[in-house]
């Protein structure tokens, strides 16, 4: 900790000793002109560069004003302004930011079609859409949210689009800087440091982020690095070419599952000391912005993710049996080697065109898509008897699997302005999906026979949304969209030994609908009140059952028919502002809340009837409620979370001690507090403590995650931290 402490110390007395002209700040992508922005929440335009966000319901979350704990990627607390998201945590690291809305999984975000820049990070979209990469917070400008409806410009997944727009250069001077640096409890250390200008035709930006950490609970340590640096060319006022790269490389250590006794006793206890978790991912993107005319615009995106996901898995069974030497051969029994390597090409072409028709300025949206993605999966390898991070392997693989997604897609969407107030937006998609899988499974078939399989899919969906603007800044909205999700990878593939893969499997499909109205009232009240419709056709879930030898087992097949019908709301006060506003002082009180109503329509699964069943992993309620306090240049927020219980899996089987990764997660509330306070024009610290009550809680059961075990995985206790940090 010293030497840490003492470099930080050392660079920031160094900078205090340098003038630099002040910079006047960058603005965000989503500005309020002529107004002064009061909140952290806004949304987006009815039409932003080649893209349509009329009659969808949208959040933007602006990170650079915000109390809360960036360093370490809080999500409870960066998202709690946008109703019903749920978020898991498997740690308190925020290595793995793992979010969902309207029920579905929150598991690393993969029901989002999650962007940074415009550009897709989930590995593979159709196949393994799990997102490993996360970029730092402190280095995200603003955070776009939208929901079900972005399946007809995005991609067909159920729950919408989130995109982390990273903070961009002060073009007025050739260099700018921006440091961040974070202690905290467990021995918490984060250094965040960024660079940026423009200089004639060229801007440029970059930072380096680490972060380190011992963990709350024993055997949760990690080393997180993240790096990203781009150019960008303006050869005219109407056109700009950029090339971006970002990595991401951290190794963490996980303390594992606990059964629900343990849990009881001490939520912090780990019987886990040799497992490893370990992703490398690489993104590359060559960025093409045309501005043709003032009615036409352009828009070429190629990208490429390349990376790994390493794990060394210890005896991932109950935690009740602890991993330790085995006395007759005097060392500890072999770990399972897992490796992952990812390949993805993308090119995303979209266009926008706007025309008059009948006095009324109309737009159409179009976009043409291709994607070639593989996944070369070597699992349950034997490795060594050792407790460090060591990717050595004794013998071959019981799985070795190439996986490869080919994807064509094109989009139309028209806003069709009626009159000045109410605009129509109809759309269409199709994709065509080619999927395919070879290598062995000696794990399955106790032998090395070839495994070949290979599918094709037309997918074709549609959407229409409105809206309408009444009298000053509310708009009433409505919009429905289909949505698809084929198979996944991962449901092809056996994650624990009391897992078992139906063979049966078919492709989900079903839609998102929503009505609401948003809008602003002077500098008063900010709200958005909407209820929705999620239906989830041929839902893949698991379900538990008791073998042949009476020992539960968990299926994973298409569970049923279920649908979410609920209300998501947003509001924000004021009260200050009621008479006259106050441009040295605020007090701002938000409550965002989501209810779900969420239930298999029908479903049978050997004698289980799942018709009336509870949908999985779908809390009752979410509820996220703040209030902020601003005098001059001190600012301090509280947060409350609290969340209703849900059930982990479909037929709501009750936990036992032989199957703790099954059951219900209770309901639980959480406090959180952030300050900051800037002073001299350039400088900041900050103060939090996350879990301000020590509140014993956990998210997530899991029983498929190999690397976790069987079990609860409790979330952080009591934490805090403190910042300093310059901007030049």
């Amino acid at each position: 900790m010293k030497p840490k402490l003492i470099y930080s110390l050392l660079l920031y007395f160094c900078l205090t000793e340098n003038t630099y002209s002040q910079s006047t700040g960058n603005l965000p992508s989503v500005e309020v002109l002529g107004e002064r922005r009061i909140s952290n929440i806004v949304r987006l335009p009815e039409i932003g560069g080649t893209t349509i966000f009329s009659g969808k319901k949208n959040e933007v979350l602006l990170l650079d004003s915000m109390n809360a704990d960036l360093a370490q990627n809080r999500a409870r607390d960066v998202f709690a302004r946008v109703p019903g998201i749920s978020s898991w945590e498997l740690d308190g690291s925020g290595t793995q930011t793992s979010v969902a809305a309207r029920g579905l999984s929150p598991h690393r975000s993969w029901e989002f079609n999650v962007n940074q820049n415009g550009c897709n990070v989930n590995n593979d979209l159709y196949g393994y859409p799990e997102a490993m990469y996360n970029p730092p917070l402190e280095a995200v400008q603003e955070i776009q949210i939208i929901r079900g409806s972005a399946a007809l410009q995005y991609g067909p997944q159920f729950g919408g689009m989130l995109n982390y727009v990273i903070k961009k250069p002060d073009t007025t001077k050739p260099l700018g800087f921006e440091t961040q640096q974070t202690y905290g409890s467990f021995n918490t250390f984060n250094s965040f440091n960024s660079i940026g200008g423009g200089k004639g035709k060229f801007t440029y930006s970059a930072f380096f982020n680490y972060r380190s950490s011992n963990g709350w609970r024993p055997n949760s340590n990690y080393d997180f690095l993240n790096a990203y640096g781009s150019v960008h060319y303006k050869p005219t006022d109407k056109m700009d070419i950029g090339v971006e790269y970002s990595r991401e490389n951290y190794v963490q250590k996980f303390a594992g599952g606990l059964t629900d006794s343990m849990f009881a006793a001490n939520p912090r206890q780990s019987t886990r000391s040799r497992n490893y978790f370990n992703p490398i991912i690489n993104l590359i993107s060559l960025l093409f912005d045309y501005s043709m005319n003032s009615k036409t615009e352009l828009s070429v995106k190629a990208y490429s993710l390349l990376g790994q996901r390493n794990m060394v898995i210890a005896n991932p069974n109950l935690a009740t049996t602890a991993d330790t030497i085995i006395k007759a051969i005097g060392s500890y029994s072999p770990r399972q080697i897992n490796r992952d390597y990812y390949r993805s090409y993308t090119v995303d072409a979209r266009m926008i065109r706007k025309y008059n028709l009948f006095d009324h300025e109309s737009a159409l949206s179009a976009g043409v898509k291709y994607s070639n993605i593989s996944t070369d999966r070597k699992q349950t390898g034997t490795g060594t008897t050792g407790t460090d991070f060591d990717l050595t392997l004794k013998g071959a693989y019981g799985i070795d699997l190439l996986f490869r997604t080919v994807n064509y897609g094109v989009f139309l969407e028209n806003l069709f302005r009626i009159t000045d107030r109410l605009s129509v937006t109809p759309g269409i998609r199709y994709d065509y999906l080619n999927s395919t899988l070879n290598g062995t499974e000696h794990d399955v078939y106790n032998d090395f026979r070839p495994v070949s399989h290979s599918t094709s899919r037309n997918i074709l969906v549609s959407g229409i949304g409105a809206q309408y603007k009444t009298d000053g800044n509310i708009d009433i909205y409505g919009n429905y969209s289909q949505a698809y999700r084929p198979i996944l990878y991962s449901n092809l593939i056996i994650g624990s030994s009391t897992a078992v893969i139906d063979p049966n499997l078919k492709d989900a499909s079903g839609h998102n609908a929503d009505i609401g109205i948003r809008g602003k009232i002077k500098n008063i009240l900010n709200f958005d009140v909407s209820a929705f419709e999620l239906f989830y056709g041929n839902r893949i879930g698991n379900i538990t059952l008791t073998g042949n030898t009476g020992n539960p087992y968990t299926l994973t097949t298409n569970a049923g028919d279920a649908r979410n019908r609920g209300v998501e709301a947003y509001l924000e006060i004021h009260p200050l502002n009621f008479k006259n506003e106050h441009p040295n002082s605020d007090l701002s009180i938000f409550s965002s809340y989501a209810y779900n109503d969420a239930k298999y329509l029908n479903g049978n699964s050997g004698k289980v009837n799942l018709a009336g069943k509870i949908l999985e992993e779908v809390p009752q309620y979410i509820s996220r409620s703040g209030i902020t306090g601003t005098v001059k240049n001190i600012s301090a927020t509280f947060y409350y979370s609290a969340v209703g219980g849900s059930w982990s899996d479909a037929n709501n089987t009750a936990a036992s001690k032989t199957n703790p990764g099954v059951g219900y997660v209770s309901p639980y509330q959480v406090l959180d507090f952030a300050m900051s306070y800037k002073f001299h024009g350039n400088y900041n610290i900050g103060i939090g403590v996350n879990n301000l009550t020590d509140k014993k809680y956990f998210t997530r059961r899991t029983e498929t995650l190999v690397y976790l075990g069987k079990g609860v995985l409790p979330g952080d206790g009591r934490s805090v931290y403190f910042s300093f940090g310059a901007k030049f």
